[in-house]
C-alpha cells in the first residue's frame, strides 16, 4: 500500500526560463531537518504535539526515496538538549538513527558540542560537516559535492556564527561569511557545481544575509534555544535564492523540491511534511527506541539503590490526607486527569522515565518525594501538593494562606511541547475546586 503524507505546502518559488528549450530540466528533492534536541519520540500528552520521532522519520524516508531517486538529505545541527545521564542515552540513540539513515552532510550547531567532540568523532558513519569550526582532534568535512546520475552537481557547504558559541578552549571558529567565500571559489574551479546548498547555524535575521552572497543559491538554516521556540519555517525568496529554515524537534521533513533547466535557470518549490499519526512506525527504528527504553529502566532502577539508602525526609502529606479536610475539592481531583496521570505512563509503558515521572507524580527528584510505585505509592499522580507545595506541616496544623500561588505550578508541566494550547484562564473551569 503507498504511504500518503499530509503536506502542508508552504510556498512554491519559481523562476521561469526566458526561453523555451526542448531538454527536460533535471531535478532534485532535498530533504531537511534540524533542531532536533534529542527527540527520539514525542511525548503524546498533546494530539497536536505528537508528530516526529526517529520511527516515523525513518518510514517516512524509505518511502520518499522509492519514489525520488535524486535526493540530498541534510541537518541544519543542534541534535542534543542538555548533558544528563538520560539525555546522553537519548544521544547516542539518535546518532545511531542518524547513521541509519544516511544523510548526505549533517551540519555541527552549538548545542552539538555538549558531550565533547571525541563523542561525535565515534560516530564514522555520520558525514559531519562544519566549514568554519576548528575542533581540536576531531576534522568534520568543509564541503563536499553530491553528483546524480541525471547529471546535477550540488555543491554543500555549512558554517556556524561564532556568537552561539561559548568559548571551549577546544574550539576555534573562523570568519563565516569568509569562509563561505572561499569553499564556493574552490568548488567552482575543481567541481564546477550546477547548485550550491548552504547550511547555517545561526539566528534567522543573521542566516538571511548569506543570500546576498555570490554563489549562494538555496540558504538553509537551523538554531533553537529551547524546545518551545516557535520557528518561521516560511520560505524567503530574494534575487531568484530560496532561504528555508528546519522544523523544531523534527516534527516536519522540509522538502524542496528543486529544476534546474538546460539553460541553468532554478526553479524551486517547498513543501513541509507533518510526520504525524498518518506516518507509520519503521520497525527498525522502533526496536532502536525499545533498546532506548530498555536502558532508561535499567538506569532508573540502578537509581533506586542511592534513593532507598538516603535518609528521609517527610514533607508531603498525600492525597489521603489532605481528604480528611478537602473531601469536595479532593472528589474533584479524583474524577480529574491529574488523578491518573501515573496509570497513563503505566499503559505506554513510561512509570520508570525520569522525564516523564517528574510531571505526573508528586515531588519526583525532589527531597521527600516520590521514589517509586513500591517505595511511596502514596505520591502517586498530580496530587494536591504538586500545585499547592508540600502540605505535612499545614495537615498538622493547618493555616490560611496555605498553598496560594498554585497557579504558577502548572507552567512547570503544561509547556508548549507537552500542552501547546495551555490557557490557566481556560483550563482552571476543569478542575475549578
Amino acid at each position: 500500500m503507498v504511504l500518503i503524507f499530509l503536506t502542508v505546502i508552504v510556498g512554491c518559488l519559481s523562476f521561469e526560463p526566458s526561453a523555451v528549450s526542448t531538454e527536460e530540466p533535471r531535478e532534485v528533492l532535498i530533504i531537511y531537518t534540524g533542531n532536533l534536541l534529542a527527540e527520539l519520540k514525542p511525548c503524546g500528552c498533546a494530539k497536536e504535539e505528537d508528530q516526529g520521532g526517529i520511527e516515523r522519520r525513518m518510514q517516512y524516508l524509505k518511502d520518499t526515496r522509492k519514489t525520488h531517486s535524486h535526493t540530498l538529505l541534510v541537518d541544519t545541527g543542534d541534535h542534543f538538549k542538555e548533558p544528563t545521564r538520560q539525555g546522553k542515552l537519548k544521544a547516542e540513540t539518535l546518532l545511531t538513527a542518524t547513521e541509519k539513515m544516511k544523510y548526505d552532510a549533517v551540519a555541527l550547531g552549538d548545542r552539538d558540542l555538549v558531550y565533547g567532540s571525541q563523542f561525535l568523532q565515534d560516530w564514522t558513519q555520520i558525514p559531519w560537516m562544519a566549514g568554519n569550526l576548528m575542533i581540536n582532534q576531531f576534522e568534520p568535512a568543509r564541503s563536499r559535492v553530491k553528483k546524480f546520475s541525471n547529471g546535477l552537481k550540488v555543491g554543500i557547504l555549512a558554517v556556524a556564527d561564532p556568537d552561539l558559541f561559548y568559548d571551549h578552549v577546544d574550539l576555534q571558529i573562523k570568519d563565516p561569511k569568509h569562509t563561505v567565500s572561499n569553499l564556493i571559489k574552490h568548488m567552482r574551479e575543481t567541481e564546477e557545481p550546477d547548485l550550491i546548498v548552504l547550511l547555517t547555524h545561526a539566528n534567522k535575521e543573521t542566516a538571511l544575509t548569506y543570500l546576498n552572497m555570490d554563489g549562494v543559491d538555496i540558504v538553509i538554516n537551523g538554531h533553537i534555544v529551547t524546545e518551545s521556540d516557535v520557528i518561521d519555517m516560511a520560505p524567503v525568496q530574494k534575487n531568484g535564492k530560496l532561504f528555508v529554515q528546519s522544523s523544531s524537534r523534527g516534527q516536519k521533513m522540509g522538502e524542496l523540491r528543486v529544476q534546474i533547466g538546460p539553460d541553468g535557470i532554478k526553479s524551486f518549490k517547498q513543501n513541509l511534511v507533518k510526520l504525524d499519526s498518518s506516518v507509520n512506525f519503521d520497525s527498525e527504528m522502533v526496536k532502536l527506541y525499545e533498546q532506548y527504553n530498555e536502558k532508561v529502566e535499567a538506569m532508573f532502577f540502578e537509581a533506586l539503590a542511592g534513593k532507598r539508602s538516603k535518609k528521609k525526609q517527610f514533607i508531603y502529606a498525600g492525597e489521603t490526607v489532605c481528604k480528611n479536610c478537602h473531601p469536595t475539592e479532593h472528589k474533584v481531583w479524583s474524577e480529574s486527569r491529574h488523578g491518573k496521570a501515573y496509570n497513563t505512563l503505566r499503559k505506554i509503558n513510561k512509570a520508570f522515565d525520569p522525564e516523564c515521572l517528574v510531571c505526573h507524580v508528586v515531588g519526583y527528584n525532589l527531597d521527600g518525594g516520590f521514589i517509586s510505585e513500591l517505595d511511596t505509592p502514596g505520591l502517586k499522580n498530580v496530587q494536591c501538593e504538586v500545585c499547592h507545595g508540600p502540605g505535612l506541616n499545614h495537615a498538622s496544623s493547618p493555616q490560611a494562606g496555605f498553598g496560594n500561588r498554585a497557579a504558577q505550578a502548572c507552567k512547570q508541566c503544561h509547556l508548549k511541547n507537552h500542552s501547546p494550547r495551555f490557557n490557566f484562564a481556560k483550563y482552571w473551569p476543569k478542575i475549578i475546586h
